[in-house]
């Protein structure tokens, strides 16, 4: 079966609303798994934002908060009630009752859909046997305000930003909510991914405590980032919180560098003025040690919050290198990235950079690839016909490079 055969297949049943959709000509079951979150707390907007470990009452300046008076984009991050109340999707084979191993696999910036990850998902758990947890970040896919996708709506703030910003480029009705809201409080990237990383704590409970009976309680746990992704699973294995992921292998696809070193200026994931506000932003941050910001010093300190800390250390490549740099040398071995040669969102050098070391002294893994077709960060197994087989072997390739690495 082709690449894009495989595509329409997996999108047509992935909707189907049932709670466990099983494809019998394709050996898989998708199971959809209902979720709260229990850190909204923490979000902007909230009654309650104290640290919960420490006790500590920490108000979020809502002064901080750039305030466009357009609803759509305004609301604040509490006030989401999808973003609480959600379903994540387990995708395993269908003759695995009880898998043994679990890829857990977060998806890029500014995605709303899975449909492009389903074969990616399903080829990962047919060839390794492990379950795949698609698990959408905070105020992505399904966690996503309907009105974020709508392009009527959406319109209406393109030209709101065209009119405030004339020199900005690269905006589009795709974008335009998470360039807004990311100009808006560019620490929501850290609050976002808080939330997530404390989620998938609770997911691991549940694996755990045998909650999820399509999971053994004793699953090895492994992760899977593509793009954002990457930085995501980087950050939580380097904090292995509760030892969890101390035995975790992790797969970069068109990722695996700091966040200042990707470039994710494109009409489908960024406009240019809200990059540029989120990478000064981190600067500022970084260089006064949060002076601006005391709730995200707090949760930055090492000695308070040692893992939720890292991800300071992954925001720009100069800050903090040598101690990045020491914990990816202890993991080296359990590193992967795959990158893509004309990648201009997440260039390879990049991932050579932070995972190597600029010396190129850590013995991490970083295959880089071209394929022999025209591909982007954003699609790189296109769905067209005229290049069906090249797409369909360099999306084998990539699969047997990722399942090669797991099985290692």
């Amino acid at each position: 079966m082709e690449y894009y055969e495989l595509y329409e297949v997996l999108k047509h049943h992935f909707d189907s609303g049932k709670e466990i959709e099983e494809i019998k000509d394709l050996n898989v079951t998708i199971e959809a798994i209902p979720f709260t979150s229990k850190v909204s707390d923490l979000l902007q907007g909230s009654e309650n934002q104290s640290c919960p470990q420490h006790h500590q009452p920490l108000k979020s300046n809502e002064n901080s908060y750039l305030l466009y008076h357009q609803p759509s984009v305004d609301i604040k991050d509490s006030d989401i009630a999808c973003n609480k109340n959600f379903e994540y999707y387990i995708l395993k084979r269908a003759d695995v009752e009880t898998a043994k191993g679990c890829i857990i696999f977060f998806h890029g910036l500014n995605e709303k859909k899975w449909d492009k990850y389903l074969p990616w998902a399903y080829e990962l758990a047919q060839k390794t046997h492990k379950a795949v947890i698609l698990f959408p970040i905070a105020f992505h896919m399904d966690r996503a305000e309907a009105i974020w996708s709508d392009r009527h709506h959406m319109m209406e703030i393109v030209k709101f930003r065209k009119g405030k910003y004339p020199e900005n480029t690269h905006f589009s009705y795709v974008n335009a909510a998470i360039s807004s809201r990311l100009e808006a409080h560019p620490q929501r990237i850290f609050w976002s991914g808080f939330q997530t990383y404390s989620d998938i704590i609770e997911v691991v409970k549940e694996i755990k405590s045998n909650a999820i009976k399509s999971i053994s309680p004793d699953a090895k746990l492994d992760l899977f980032g593509y793009s954002i992704g990457s930085f995501l699973s980087l950050i939580i294995k380097m904090a292995d919180p509760h030892h969890f992921f101390t035995e975790s292998k992790v797969f970069c696809f068109c990722g695996g560098m700091t966040i200042d070193r990707m470039f994710p200026i494109s009409k489908y994931i960024m406009d240019s003025q809200a990059t540029i506000k989120m990478q000064s932003v981190f600067t500022e941050l970084l260089s006064s040690d949060f002076k601006f910001d005391q709730r995200l010093k707090h949760y930055q300190d090492d000695i308070l919050h040692p893992q939720e800390s890292w991800f300071k250390k992954m925001l720009r490549y100069n800050y903090f290198q040598s101690e990045r740099e020491e914990r990816i040398q202890e993991i080296r071995y359990q590193i992967k990235a795959y990158v893509l040669e004309r990648d201009e969102v997440a260039p390879p050098i990049e991932a050579l950079n932070t995972l190597q070391g600029g010396y190129r002294k850590i013995d991490v893994e970083v295959e880089v690839q071209d394929f022999p077709y025209d591909y982007s960060h954003m699609v790189p197994f296109p769905l067209t016909h005229k290049h069906k087989t090249a797409v369909t072997q360099a999306f084998q390739q990539f699969i047997k490079s990722a399942c090669d690495f797991y099985s290692s």
